[in-house]
């Protein structure tokens, strides 16, 4: 627009697609603004500009592009659909801004894909990244380098993955571009330092400089731990816990120890897989006599196992080869061999190897026997290879045989490799049974006579007491004597243990110090601990022990490891940091802030000028934003003496509030708290002013987390003397914690309590007493047992208070919660177990005893030992132990073990005994008793077998204590219940499974191996006892809460048939009384949140009065309320799972329906690669059902789930109400979702109840209706998982279900090829159903009659046949359907192809055929009755002459005489939903025939018979296109030629052409094809009558001109399509049969015609190509004729002439790479053996051509060649520019526009009398007398007037008339200098003067004209009996018009010019190729009068003979 005021009233969203740059840059501003400024992330605002996202990044204009990416922050840092473009913006912004010259637009981009990253889309941004890593421009890869580069710096390896970059990082290495080399070495380093080592085997590819500049690089990192910086939205705990560690002086820890796992160089490793490369004869030659052939075997086995990443597979083969060579071969190199390939193996495989371990180590300790050390270092080396992945117990009884064996070679290798082995355990890979063992031989073997053994044997042990100390050795080393005890000492010493990957541990020499890692960020601890270092600040500004803080922090840390962590404040907020100010700066802020004056009465003496002060400073917090307000600031300010000790109330009363409201309404952070905290709990017990700083500190705790605040006051308080500030303080903790939660350290506050019972003033004891009691509602007994120690007094005053409180819930907390809820609730694991894991950590605070010092061997030793008295001492004592400890830590050393063993004790009281030590143990546990229940769980499962009841009972309450403190899944992985349901034990079968039926309904869900209790639940089911029977019975329902029905199922069809219909019925009664799950309550979300497009329970609210009769149950609307469950439950008979919290009443579920938050396409690629399972079955199992809800899952919501996977039906027509109600208001969530609800819906029809069937019917009805409304085309997909399904419930019993499906289909028709659905109604002919096999062939039969016999599929054949084979059926329905529908057939095809289709019949069919076509035949009415019954699709025509009728155009399809029956077959149905809209009454006046009505001569103007597809919605149209187009290359011309004359009726509405843009490839093909069959098919077919050929091609080149005059079609056609093309029509130029016959001239005529109007109307770049492509293959086939390789060059010489005009219209880039592939398959060289190098010629031509034209600018256009530096054509393009001065001074750098190429001097301006002789010279020259003497004079004037200015002149005149005057002056000088004219040029015709785009073409109706004409000549001729000469020959005859002016004559002559004109080619030759273009002299306008005379004379003398 040219005025800035017309867009500045657009909307954003049409501003940021303006045209103008400014618009859209304006646009952008807002855009971000908008982003900014709207706070809930689901609005629909972001929805609308998700789409142009891409668009914005890759704005054209650098100033709007930079605005853009401002908004597209903004976007995705508040969007929640920021995501779905994410793909589409990534690689916007690495094509466009990647390669920006601005490097703020580059640092912008980056900014974005960090964004992206931050919102979990690492996967895709680093998908686009590793691509973008191929582009070819290196300004793009370095800036992507740069930006993985700064991801892995930021986000770490666990984020950004190294694993997929490491290949691309040799390539990077060696690119040509030094920017990319450097880049890719910093990102190396960088990767260095998050894998360390593990990058190094990688870099074994590298340059030899370029590792060892690496390795320089590398040894400057050192041991550096980077830290993650940014993080995920998901990491915000991990981010909060970070900052809290940095903040408390320490170093990060948490961070590393999240990312403590290192990289593995293993995993980095591609796999090789060897099996597949070994040679075909290894085994053959591995078992050879010589052992040259085993050797060469095993040397070639060497070579693969040498690779260090082996892939899996069977290897027992190949191991058990090798162990042979090992064991047998007498050849000890090839021993040796073997071992260095089986140790290769082992390492390749790693865990892999686990199978072949154990056997590996037999086989080698054996041959350990062999002393020679080359056979012996590698058998080492095969065996530590082997030992990571087996057990010492498994191998235990082959090292001591070993070691007992005589050979002195084999003990010490075997003692050697237990040392190695004892290296690498710890005390629990290496238990004392085990130990007891090696001990017993080790000690034999340490008195060997062999020194090599004895010091073997010491080092063992040595290292054994290294591992599990030397208390635990001593007791197998009671017989060694004192010399042997120092030797073993001394290898203990000496030793230096190993992880499993062989490195020291950590602690040990190997570890460096501390000194050497990095310095963390220097932040404060706390809060106080910042302010009591901030220099120059006083003491009185800062808490008292903020020294303390500081110097204990480091210890602290170090000291408590993971631990320090635990208990962090509430973390509703992450924790924002800020560094200390110095005083000068927080002075010069404050007096920017607050004015000199103010702060100077703050400090005055007066305290009236104090208070009028604070005031003011009061009123300018207020009134600033928090944005600008430094808090710090203001604290400190406020906190200056006298601060917060200001005596007078007034003034301090103003500036406690004044911080509460800091507090409350700015950024304050723990900073600013230290500052004021310590003063705050001086004043807590001030009489006036105490309850506004009580209010004061609790707004501090909002802000800076209660554990903070709470920990400082508790601390403060009590190193203060002053009683009543600790009273207040204590009263202050009791209230904060009621209102925040218990969130805060319970230990301290435990000390503090005690300091509080110790105190004189009594009220401070009553004071901790009250705050025992509030701890105790949230921690329970466990709190009172601290103070077990305290004195009875005070003992029963707490216990009077904690009965107070007994019973009581905590209160929920009204403060420091985060509005918007945790984000964990949302996850499925974390949100049930959220409150758990609190209690745990409150728990997990209390002071706990490590008993395991005091569990000594001895004790051990009693538990085992024989006698029962002795073990039942032993266990007194551990109850004597754990009464001394009121809480334990998890360490218990081998207490679980020894407990499990006498769980199982022969003496039953001891058995007793030792359960109620496990209860005890369990409750003192707590949280811990995770840790042991693997070990202490099976044994009291196995005690619920037991005899005694009593003894049952114990273990069944001991087991509830343990499951208090943790949950069955590790039960259930280990297969513990499994296991125990295994046994035929009735007692432990009942035990358990009551136990269970009780546990597992309200447990969370289980690991898979749960399903393996399932054939053992069955089995209990038919157990003999009664009593296990019930029990079993009622564990069914709460078994299949956790494996579901399907998997139940399952087993029970693996029973024995005599088992499986009782097991069944219980089953399936079971079924019906299993709960559904219940849905996740979530908290309210806030109003803005509200905003949902639609919400579940609205929604069900407003559907009052469904459209069929529902039960009153669907009609109910709203959140279930608690009588409706119970209700439902007391139904169903089983307990239904409580909710996920612990609220009574259910929450509602505000969110929509369903959403796309995985799109559609994703599963259609998942499915195309056979990912997931096609929807495709005969029966539905439960592998479908599960993969649909799995899929659904996501884009569906949970309450939406529920119902729609509800057992009760009531619930699925409530949720496909919902369905109904989201058409209208989430009609894209819909559409996006439509397969997984078709998918739904076809599960459904499995269901038989009614009401729910016809709600679903309504549905589709509507939904499929609104898909038309949409012109939406259904997905293959879709389809064919829907389609064949819903058929089937045409045959459904219920009179009103069929008649809704037969009209669901008629819709589909719409959505869908009709010639796709009759074959799913031909597979539904196959059904034993008789009601669906007459539907469906009732259905086909309509089609047939709609739309005719091609709409058969798979041919007419088959369907025709299957049709008829349906006669014979049983029932009536069905013979009536097949006849009528074969009767249709029979109709369309006539008798004898009829008859052909239907085959062979049996007599009786035969004769009922016979006699229904009889009958048709009789009762069918009149042609002319049928045209008035149905005027619509064939209406009559008024009557026209004789000599009209018999005339035909080329885009005619019939003849007048066909009949409408024949025609309806074609034509798209008028369904009957929508006849009403399918009448255009204004059609129905148009009559073709009027349009030609004032043309005075007759023209070949034909109509074709309208065709109803324009009374067709496009909707319609869209779907049967396909078919339409399809019939175009039919083999019966008639169907053909009726398929082209639908198209031409849709090319004349221009809406309904549009129709055809994405069909166009396709309908160019088809017309193609049917080019090529009419020369090979239909030309020779002798039953095929010539005319109709000749018509056949008239509408096939009538169909291709109505396209060419459409611009928005012809230019859509592509390259490949118009080489197809072209190369039809070329070849009908030059087959001569055509021209043979009648009329056969003049369609070649019209095909030479079509070939121009296609080169000028398609695409230029697309059909330049194309040629090129076609000269290409012509040239490279033998069988290609001269005369087709001419036409292709002559095309491509017309498109040279037209490129001047063209140029800006072409891809040059594209037409390069067309000419380069040219030249890479014929170079230059080859063609010197050719016969004609024409064709190279014209390529060059080209090239040259454009050259010309783009000038310098065209070397940067070789971006699409590959290795352009080495083509053709930059070399020719190269030679061509340096011939070209301007171009050459333009790559010099010496012009500096472009439009300086033409060197002239400005003309000067012409006076008067000049002016006014040019204008008469002009005149002249445009009137036919005196156009050859105004030339004379304007060449006379142009030489005395070298300087004069023609422009003004020669602009006013048209382009050709300009390039008459052009060529009547070059003829002038050559005349003058003596030489005469080109023949070309006398023809005013040039290789460079057409001109395409003002050259008037030449219409139709004129080419019909000029057609006519010659008929009537040949007709004329014909009957004066003279000879039809070949009418091109007479073509000049017609071309002349004398009543034409010069240049329009001219100009219609160029239209008709055959193809092009060859500039090389001599005159002669182009009269020759050409007898059309020479046939017209541009510089006369009367005819050849001579030639005439001849003509006349030469047809006098034939009449006369």
């Amino acid at each position: 627009m040219g005025d800035d005021s017309e867009w500045m009233k657009l909307p954003t969203e049409e501003k940021v697609q303006h045209k103008v740059w400014k618009a859209r840059m304006a646009g952008y501003e807002e855009a971000s603004k908008l982003f900014s400024s709207i706070t809930d992330e689901k609005s629909p605002e972001f929805t609308k500009y998700a789409g142009l996202l891409k668009k914005f990044v890759t704005d054209t204009n650098a100033f709007a592009q930079d605005k853009a990416l401002d908004a597209v922050m903004a976007f995705i840092e508040n969007a929640s659909v920021a995501g779905r473009v994410c793909q589409d913006v990534v690689q916007g912004v690495i094509t466009k801004c990647f390669n920006a010259s601005k490097q703020k637009t580059k640092e912008k981009g980056i900014e974005i894909l960090m964004l992206y990253i931050e919102i979990e889309k690492q996967d895709v941004v680093q998908e686009c990244l590793m691509a973008g890593l191929d582009n070819k421009q290196p300004k793009i890869v370095i800036t992507t380098i740069q930006t993985m580069r700064i991801a892995l710096r930021n986000f770490g390896n666990k984020i950004m993955p190294i694993k997929p970059l490491v290949p691309k990082l040799p390539k990077l290495l060696e690119d040509r571009d030094k920017n990319v080399r450097e880049e890719a070495k910093s990102l190396i380093i960088e990767i260095y330092r998050w894998i360390k080592q593990a990058i190094k085997p990688q870099m074994s590819n590298f340059n030899p400089i370029q590792v060892s500049e690496l390795e320089d690089e590398f040894e400057k990192i050192g041991n550096e731990k980077p830290q993650q910086q940014r993080f995920l939205r998901s990491q915000q705990d991990l981010k909060a816990k970070m900052e809290e560690q940095v903040a408390s002086g320490g170093s990060g820890e948490v961070a590393e120890e999240e990312a403590e796992d290192e990289v593995d160089a293993y995993e980095l490793l591609s796999a090789v897989d060897i099996l597949s490369l070994l040679p075909k004869d290894f085994y053959d030659k591995l078992e050879a006599k010589k052992w040259q052939e085993r050797k060469e075997s095993l040397e070639a086995l060497d070579k693969l196992a040498s690779n260090p990443k082996l892939e899996g597979g069977d290897y027992g083969q190949l191991v058990r080869a090798l162990h042979k060579v090992i064991a047998k071969d007498t050849n000890v190199m090839l021993v040796a061999l073997g071992g260095k390939c089986l140790a290769g193996i082992a390492k390749g495989l790693r865990k892999k190897f686990t199978p072949y371990a154990v056997s590996t180590v037999q086989c080698i300790l054996e041959k350990f026997k062999e002393k020679k050390q080359m056979v012996v270092v590698p058998l080492r080396e095969c065996i530590d290879a082997a030992y990571p992945w087996i057990t010492l117990e498994s191998v235990q009884e082959d090292i001591v045989a070993a070691l007992d064996n005589k050979n002195p070679s084999m003990k010490a290798e075997t003692a050697s490799f237990l040392a190695r082995c004892f290296s690498k355990s710890t005390m629990s890979t290496l238990p004392k049974k085990l130990l007891k063992v090696f001990c017993t031989s080790l000690m034999k073997t340490v008195s060997d006579t062999t020194l090599e053994v004895r010091e073997a044997s010491f080092l063992a042990i040595g290292t054994a007491m290294k591992v599990v100390s030397e208390k635990h050795m001593m007791p197998f080393l009671v017989d060694v004597d004192s010399i042997k005890m120092q030797k073993i000492k001394e290898c203990c010493d000496s030793v230096v243990l190993l992880n499993m990957k062989g490195e020291p541990r950590s602690g040990q020499a190997a570890s460096k110090p501390a000194d050497n890692q990095p310095k963390p960020v220097q932040r404060p601890a706390t809060a106080a601990t910042a302010a009591a270092k901030a220099p120059g600040s006083r003491p009185s500004t800062a808490p008292s022990g903020g020294k303390k803080a500081a110097g204990g922090a480091s210890k602290k840390a170090a000291g408590k490891g993971k631990g320090s962590k635990k208990g962090s404040a509430g973390g509703s907020k992450d924790e924002i940091t800020e560094p200390i100010l110095s005083d000068e700066a927080v002075d010069e802020k404050a007096e920017a802030l607050f004015t000199a004056d103010v702060l100077k009465q703050l400090v005055s003496a007066n305290w009236k000028e104090r208070l009028d002060a604070i005031q003011k400073v009061t009123e300018i917090v207020k009134g600033t934003s928090k944005e600008e307000l430094k808090t710090q600031v203001v604290v400190r300010t406020v906190a200056k003496k006298p601060g917060l000790k200001d005596n007078n109330f007034q003034v301090l009363k103003v500036k406690v509030e004044l911080i509460a409201h800091l507090g409350k309404n700015t950024v304050f952070t723990k900073m600013s708290a230290g500052f004021v905290l310590a003063d705050l709990v001086d004043k807590i017990g001030d009489v006036k002013n105490g309850a506004a700083v009580r209010e004061a500190l609790s707004c501090i705790a909002e802000a800076c987390s209660m554990e903070f605040v709470g920990k400082e006051v508790i601390t403060l308080a009590f190193e203060q003397k002053n009683p009543k500030n600790q009273l207040e303080s204590l009263n202050w903790l009791s209230s904060a914690i009621k209102e925040f939660g218990l969130k805060i350290n319970v230990k301290l506050l435990i000390e503090n309590i005690k300091k509080s019972f110790a105190h004189t003033n009594p009220a401070v004891r009553s004071a901790g007493i009250s705050l025992c009691g509030i701890i105790y509602m949230y921690m329970g007994q466990n709190f009172r047992v601290m103070f077990e120690t305290e004195k009875p007094a005070l003992l029963k005053e707490l216990d009077a208070e904690i009965e107070k409180v007994k019973g009581e819930k905590p209160p929920a907390p009204t403060r420091g919660v985060a509005p918007g809820g945790d984000a964990n609730e949302e996850d499925d694991a974390d949100g049930a177990d959220q409150d758990d894991k609190d209690d745990d950590k409150i728990v997990d605070s209390l002071p706990r005893t490590d008993i395991s010092e005091r569990i000594t061997p001895e004790l051990v030793n009693e538990l085992a030992d024989k006698n029962w008295k002795i073990r039942k001492e032993a266990l007194e004592k551990i109850e004597t132990i754990l009464k001394e400890a009121p809480f334990v830590s998890a360490s218990l050393g081998p207490l679980p073990e020894a407990l499990k063993l006498r769980l199982n004790d022969n003496n039953k009281i001891l058995i007793g005994t030792t359960l109620g030590i496990c209860s005890s143990l369990g409750t003192k546990l707590g949280p811990h008793c995770k840790a042991h229940i693997r070990v202490i769980g099976p044994a009291l499962i196995s005690c619920f077998g037991d005899s005694k009841p009593n003894l049952r009972v114990s273990a069944v309450s001991t087991l509830n204590v343990w499951m208090e403190n943790c949950n069955l899944v590790p039960l259930v992985e280990q297969e513990t219940l499994s296991d125990a349901l295994k046994l035929e034990n009735p007692n432990l079968r009942q035990e358990l499974l009551g136990w269970l039926s009780e546990k597992l309904p309200n447990h969370k869900p289980l690991p898979s191996e749960f399903k393996l209790c399932i054939p053992h639940l069955l089995s209990c089911l038919e157990d003999r006892n009664a009593e296990v029977r019930k029990k079993a019975q009622d564990a069914v329902v709460p078994f299949m809460i956790h494996t579901g029905y399907d998997s139940v199922f399952r087993a029970c069809s693996k029973l024995k048939p005599a088992s499986k219909d009782q097991i069944m019925a219980i089953i399936e009664k079971a079924k019906a009384n299993l709960p559904a799950k219940p849905t996740k309550a979530k908290k309210a979300t806030s109003s803005k949140a509200a905003a949902a497009p639609v919400v579940m329970d609205d929604m069900e609210d407003e559907i009052k009065a469904p459209s069929r009769p529902l039960s009153t149950a669907s009609s109910e609307g709203g959140a279930e309320t608690k009588t409706e469950s119970k209700a439902k439950i007391g139904k169903g008979k089983a307990k239904a799972p409580p909710a996920a919290t612990s609220k009574k009443k259910k929450e509602e579920d505000t969110s929509p329906p369903m959403n796309l938050t995985v799109p559609k396409e994703k599963r259609f690629k998942d499915e195309k690669s056979l990912k997931i399972l096609k929807w495709n079955f005969i029966q539905l199992t439960g592998e479908y059902t599960e993969q649909l809800t799995l899929q659904m899952e996501k884009n569906f919501s949970k309450g939406m789930m529920e119902m729609m996977y509800n057992v009760d039906f009531k619930q699925h027509i409530k949720a496909i109400e919902i369905l109904i109600k989201s058409l209208d208001s989430l009609r894209d969530e819909t559409v996006g979702n439509l397969d997984l609800i078709l998918k739904w819906f076809t599960v459904r029809f499995l269901d038989t109840n009614p009401s729910m069937l016809n709600k679903a019917l309504e549905y589709l009805r509507r939904a499929f209706t609104m898909l038309v409304d949409m012109d939406y085309s259904l997905h293959e997909y879709e389809a064919c998982s829907f389609i064949p399904y819903f058929i089937v419930k045409v045959g459904d019993a219920k009179d009103n279900v069929r008649k809704d499906v037969r009209g669901i289909i008629k819709i589909l028709y719409k959505l869908y090829p009709v010639s796709k659905i009759f074959v799913f109604l031909m597979d539904g002919i196959k059904s034993k159903n008789s009601k669906q096999r007459m539907e469906c062939i009732e259905e086909l039969g309509n089609l047939i009659e709609s739309y005719g016999i091609s709409v058969c599929q798979p041919s007419p054949g088959v369907a025709v046949k299957n049709i008829a084979g349906q006669i014979g059926d049983r029932d009536n329905g069905v013979r009536n359907a097949a006849l009528n529908a074969a009767v249709q057939a029979y109709m369309e095809v006539g008798e004898n192809q009829f008859y052909k289709l239907t085959g062979n019949l049996n007599d009786k069919d035969q004769s009922l055929l016979d006699e229904r076509i009889k009958r048709s035949l009789k009762n069918k009415p009149a042609p002319k009755a049928k045209e008035e019954e149905r005027p619509k699709t064939a209406p009559t025509q008024p009557q026209r002459s004789a000599s009209q009728s018999q005339i035909q155009r080329p885009t005619s399809a019939l003849p007048k005489s066909a009949s409408s029956s024949s025609m309806k077959k074609t034509y798209l149905t008028d369904f009957e939903y929508e006849k009403t809209q399918m009448e255009m009454p204004e059609l129905k006046q148009f009559d073709l025939d009027e349009i030609f009505q004032p043309v005075k001569l007759p023209k070949i103007n034909r109509a074709r018979d309208p065709s109803p597809m324009t009374r067709v919605s496009p909707a319609d149209a869209s779907a049967t296109i396909g078919v339409v187009i399809a019939q175009i290359t039919s083999t019966d011309i008639l169907t053909c030629i009726q398929a082209l004359a639908q198209i031409d009726e849709l090319l004349k509405d221009e809406e309904h052409a549009r129709l055809l843009g994405s069909h166009m490839d396709q309908l160019m093909l088809h017309i193609s094809m049917q080019f090529r069959m009419t020369l090979s098919t239909h030309i020779n077919n002798e039953d095929v009558a010539k005319e109709e050929v000749i018509r056949l091609c008239r509408c096939q080149l009538g169909t291709l001109l109505a396209l060419t005059q459409k611009p928005f079609l012809a230019t859509k056609t592509s390259k490949d399509i118009l080489k197809d093309l072209f190369n039809s029509l070329i070849t009908i130029l030059l087959d001569q049969r055509l021209s043979l016959l009648h009329d056969g001239p003049q369609v070649v005529r019209s095909v030479n015609v079509m070939i121009v109007k296609i080169m000028e109307k398609s695409d230029y770049t697309s059909t330049t190509c194309a040629l090129i492509k076609s000269l290409q293959e012509s040239v490279a086939s033998e069988t290609c004729s001269p005369k087709f390789l001419d036409l292709i060059m002559k095309c491509i010489w017309k498109m040279i002439k037209m490129i001047p005009e063209i140029i800006n219209d072409l891809a040059v880039d594209r037409i390069l790479l067309e000419t380069h592939l040219f030249l890479r398959n014929f170079p230059t060289s080859t063609w010197k053996n050719r016969t004609s190098d024409l064709p190279l010629r014209t390529i060059k031509t080209v090239i040259h051509t454009l050259a010309m034209l783009k000038g310098a600018k065209i070397l940067g256009q070789l971006n699409l060649i590959d290795a352009s530096e080495n083509s053709e054509v930059k070399m020719f393009l190269q030679k061509s520019l340096k011939k070209d001065p301007n171009a050459r001074n333009e790559m010099n750098g010496t012009s500096d526009d472009t439009d300086s190429v033409k060197s002239h001097q400005k003309p000067k301006k012409l006076n008067k009398s000049t002016h006014d002789m040019l204008a008469e010279i002009f005149k002249k020259i445009g009137s036919k007398e005196n156009t050859i003497e105004g030339l004379n004079n304007l060449y006379d004037f142009k030489k005395k007037h070298p300087e004069a200015d023609l422009d003004p002149f020669l602009k006013m005149s048209s382009q050709y008339f300009q390039n008459y005057i052009e060529r009547g002056l070059k003829n002038i000088e050559r005349e003058r200098e003596g030489k005469m004219p080109s023949q070309t040029e006398s023809m005013g015709f040039s290789a460079t003067d057409y001109s395409r785009k003002t050259a008037p073409t030449t219409t139709s109706a004129e080419e019909m004209d000029i057609n006519f004409y010659m008929d009537k000549l040949r007709s004329l001729r014909a009957k004066c009996g003279l000879e039809n000469t070949d009418p091109s020959k007479q073509e000049n005859v017609v071309s002349k018009k004398e009543d034409k002016p010069e240049k329009f004559a001219s100009e219609e002559k160029d239209e008709n010019v055959e193809i092009c004109v060859k500039p090389v080619l001599s005159s002669s030759e182009n009269r020759e190729n050409n007898p059309s273009a020479s046939s017209v002299n541009n510089s006369a306008t009367s005819a050849n009068v001579s030639e005439l005379k001849l003509r006349l004379e030469r047809i006098k003398k034939l009449s006369k003979s």
